[in-house]
């Protein structure tokens, strides 16, 4: 009887581990998600300012803020990804 307690206490601090382990990728999880749809966001509307040839409509210095701004967007995209 002893010995089935034990085993039980035992199993049930192995299953509180996982919980605590899932609970914390779960978090992880969202965080990545939440910046992924943030850079998803950022690249859409870099594209909507230097697509459909209104490239002209920009000045060059605006062009390489907003490419700066894309290409810093994919990156973290990136890296979120292999996360």
């Amino acid at each position: 009887m002893h010995t089935d307690l034990t085993n039980l206490q035992e199993d049930a601090r192995r299953l509180q581990a996982g919980i605590e382990a899932v609970a914390a990728e779960m978090s992880a999880y969202e965080t990545n998600l939440g910046g992924i749809q943030a850079c998803a966001l950022k690249i859409q509307k870099c594209a909507k300012v230097i697509g459909n040839n209104r490239i002209a409509a920009v000045a060059a210095k605006d062009k390489r803020k907003i490419m700066d701004e894309l290409e810093g967007a994919a990156i973290e995209l990136v890296e979120l990804l292999k996360r």
